[in-house]
């Protein structure tokens, strides 16, 4: 809780910094624009601070540094906030009025946001298994090294890493609660935004807002150490300035949204689509609207976004050759990478999905509610013996599109239309993950509930009633299973973690049993969080660190084992293949045969040996 606090007080430095810095671009900005805009700038900057300590090798108690930097600006950030809301309240004549479903989509969104931060306060678990193998699995290896340095055998390590610097700084200064609640603010700064953009287009902003956090996979999403919330927010505001510098005619707003699109490039290579799509919709927008000086500064803005996403791609580029490691192999290569490793791994990225012919676009929207399966990770959990599934949209976006036939598009709403539909056709054919969605998400919410008010009593109350009835689903769902875990973990977090993690027995074993210098290889099995040893991941497909093609015998790849300094092997027997012919796992099955390899702990089918 304590590492929770720790951070949910640096976001709000974060915030009023960030709304300092913005002052001059926020001039007409609504309160909640200030908070969503502040608080991105700010936590961009701040990531990019702790960025540069951990290139200088400074990953230390200068982390305490860019905190103290924070304080004066933070200071004046709210200090002229709040002054200005006092203003705003006392030359307002008359209050907002708020109806009873208006104050109920309030209410449910709280609960939901609460219920996520609940996520959060519990240790990562099996829900959580990107942040277990790499998005806190690397941090904690920078910090253990004292800075950024090149890991071999985690290519991941190498994405753009905006967020997974704020989970550096979360470690370092409260634990893993501490990293992981980074990811939650992020959601409540797009929901926050979502809200005030929907007010923009003439919206009441809860029904935008409530669509949005009632989405099963960003209730998952925002209690889990992922990423795909970070490139959500910096996509939706880029997206949102430019339609107000378009609509107003304000440079400023565009500025704002080359410097929002310039974070989401920091966050994940997806943003570069986005960036593509939004640059052309955007130029196309101001030409029809024959607005030259626009033209000129949106085109600074697409340069000053590339500027501030290049940081990451220039550390690809040093540590690896590639700026877009491990991606674009053919063209840039990259290192301990091959052909074969790249040709793998596009084909496990068209795993997801169900097709790419025009037809399975035409049914998308159907199949992403009906049939979610195919396009998320297998997370899920079973309830009274029925599996349900975390990585879901549900069925609220999908209706949401149908909104505008009733109703129509605000002003300028066919542009933010195409951006979307741009976007959605460039992640159908690229990797059809519905957390990919996510980007996207606040867009369409926003503008297909823009005018639900004008949709007629009938549409707008089975709307409403859809929404109301996903997110007690939700409260439902994700209460079941996660609030009823919070005693048991509260009560033995040993118990609760051996429970729900597989491999946490065999790594809590080699933490407790095996010399601190000891150095393990791993086999389906890469998260590694919890392992506090030197460790490579062993699978050939991650890397090139181990040529297992030139070992030709078990003795040989036992030989090269010890050269390479490892002392333990860990198999993961639930994801190893019961039959295979691959020469590596048959020279590892001989290994054990041959006592070469001598079983030390096992448990829930992970097997833990030590090299004889």
């Amino acid at each position: 809780m304590l590492g929770i606090l720790i951070s949910s007080l640096l976001t709000l430095l974060t915030i009023g910094a960030g709304m300092w810095f913005l002052r001059a671009s926020l001039r007409n900005a609504s309160p909640l624009e200030r908070i969503a805009f502040g608080g991105a700038f700010g936590l961009g900057i701040f990531s990019y601070a702790v960025f540069l300590l951990g290139l200088l090798q400074q990953l230390n108690f200068l982390l305490a540094l860019p905190v103290l930097l924070l304080l004066p600006f933070a200071w004046q950030g709210w200090k002229h906030f709040l002054q200005d809301r006092r203003a705003q309240s006392i030359s307002q004549t008359q209050a907002e009025t708020v109806s009873p479903a208006q104050w109920l989509a309030r209410f449910l969104i709280i609960a939901l946001l609460l219920m996520s931060l609940v996520i959060v306060w519990l240790p990562p678990d099996s829900n959580d298994w990107d942040g277990m193998a790499y998005h806190l699995a690397a941090p904690k290896i920078h910090l253990s090294k004292g800075g950024i340095e090149f890991i071999p055998f985690m290519h991941q390590s190498n994405f753009p890493a905006l967020l997974d610097t704020l989970f550096l700084w979360g470690l370092w200064s409260g634990g893993v609660a501490g990293a992981k609640v980074f990811h939650w603010w992020m959601w409540v700064l797009t929901i926050l935004g979502t809200f005030a953009f929907a007010r923009k287009l003439g919206g009441k902003g809860e029904w935008s807002a409530l669509l949005l956090t009632s989405t099963p996979i960003a209730i998952w999403q925002a209690g889990v150490s992922y990423i795909d919330l970070s490139t959500a927010l910096y996509t939706a505001l880029s997206v949102f300035a430019l339609y107000r510098g378009v609509i107003e005619r304000e440079t400023k707003w565009l500025w704002a949204a080359g410097l929002m699109m310039g974070f989401a490039l920091g966050t994940k290579y997806t943003a570069l689509l986005s960036w593509g799509v939004l640059g052309v919709i955007g130029l196309a927008w101001i030409i029809v609207q024959k607005w030259t000086m626009g033209a000129r500064s949106l085109i600074g803005a697409g340069l000053l976004a590339l500027a501030i996403g290049a940081p990451w791609y220039i550390k690809n580029f040093v540590f690896t050759g590639n700026p877009v490691y491990p991606f674009a192999y053919e063209l840039f290569g990259g290192r301990h990478w091959s052909a074969e490793n790249a040709v793998a791994y596009r084909g496990d990225q068209l795993k997801f999905g169900i097709g790419r012919s025009p037809t399975d676009l035409l049914q998308l929207p159907w199949n992403l509610a009906a049939h979610p399966a195919p396009f998320a990770d297998p997370l899920g959990v079973p309830i009274n013996d029925h599996p349900y599934l975390l990585g879901a949209s549900g069925a609220g976006h999908s209706a949401s599109l149908f909104l505008p036939v009733a109703s129509g598009l605000p002003a300028g709403g066919l542009w933010l239309a195409l951006f979307a539909l741009g976007s959605a056709v460039g992640w159908f054919f690229l990797m059809q993950q519905i957390r990919y969605l996510l980007a996207i998400f606040p867009i369409t919410a926003a503008l297909t509930t823009a005018r639900l008010e004008h949709t007629g009593k009938g549409v707008k109350t089975l709307f409403i009633g859809l929404l109301t009835f996903q997110s007690f689903f939700c409260l439902w769902l994700f209460g079941t299973i996660y609030l009823s875990e919070v005693p048991s973990a509260l009560e033995d977090r040993e118990a609760y973690l051996e429970r729900k993690l597989q491999p946490y027995a065999a790594f809590r074993y080699i933490n407790q049993q095996t010399p601190a210098e000891s150095k393990v290889i791993l086999f389906d099995e890469p998260r590694c969080f919890y392992l506090d040893r030197d460790y490579l991941w062993g699978n050939p497909g991650h890397h090139r660190v181990i040529l297992f093609e030139r070992l030709e015998t078990a003795q040989t790849m036992i030989e090269e084992f010890k050269r390479q300094g490892f002392t333990h092997v860990v198999i993961n027997r639930a994801f190893a293949p019961s039959e295979t012919q691959d020469r590596w796992r048959l020279q590892l099955e001989e290994s054990i045969q041959n006592g070469q390899l001598s079983l030390q702990f096992s448990s829930k089918r992970v097997e833990v040996y030590q090299i004889q």
